[in-house]
């Protein structure tokens, strides 16, 4: 007998834990760029579970320098940002049943890309003066940030199906769009 407060296109609550922990595996597949956003569930209980997960990582590696609500803010405008190139992409290539899974694959490789920067950022040692960048901090951010477009890059091409230096224009663009609005904003 089935719940009578649970709409029949509702998910159940272990049902969505379970996708979430599979959508986590393809996540960090895909950050390794071996899975596709077409292996995600489509299921938008799952973009809830990582957007709070994701902004969880994001308070564990900003809580220091910034507020809650700053980093929140940060957050909505990256995935308002991603939501509205993949929404007019889609809208344009007749493909807008693959928005959920592609936003889902954007926010969650994100996940994935600021975990390990929580754990080299954690390895690296302090840099004696406050005032001074420490190279190797910035190198591996550099890395790290290289690494997070290509990912980004790759799930355009396959969600949108066009090719490879096109998705890293539109990759390459949402990033300029994303750091100007920051820099303007905060």
């Amino acid at each position: 007998m089935s719940d009578p407060l649970q709409s029949p296109q509702t998910p159940s609550m272990s049902l969505t834990l379970q996708q979430w922990i599979l959508s986590m595996r393809h996540y960090m597949r895909m950050s390794l760029f071996t899975s596709s956003p077409a292996n995600l569930p489509y299921n938008p209980y799952v973009i809830v579970l990582t957007l709070a997960a994701y902004l969880a990582i994001g308070v564990l590696l900003l809580g220091d320098r910034r507020s809650f609500g700053s980093i929140l803010a940060q957050i909505g405008i990256e995935v308002c940002i991603l939501y509205t190139i993949t929404f007019i992409v889609l809208k344009v290539l007749n493909k807008p049943k693959r928005l959920m899974q592609t936003l889902s694959a954007l926010i969650g490789v994100s996940l994935c890309v600021s975990l390990v920067s929580l754990m080299v950022t954690s390895a690296l040692p302090l840099s004696e003066d406050p005032e001074q960048v420490n190279p190797i901090a910035l190198q591996v951010n550099l890395l790290l940030l290289f690494w997070n477009l290509a990912v980004i890059s790759l799930i355009f091409k396959r969600s949108f199906e066009i090719r490879t230096v096109l998705a890293a224009i539109i990759a390459f663009n949402y990033f300029l769009i994303y750091e100007f609005i920051l820099l303007n904003l905060f």
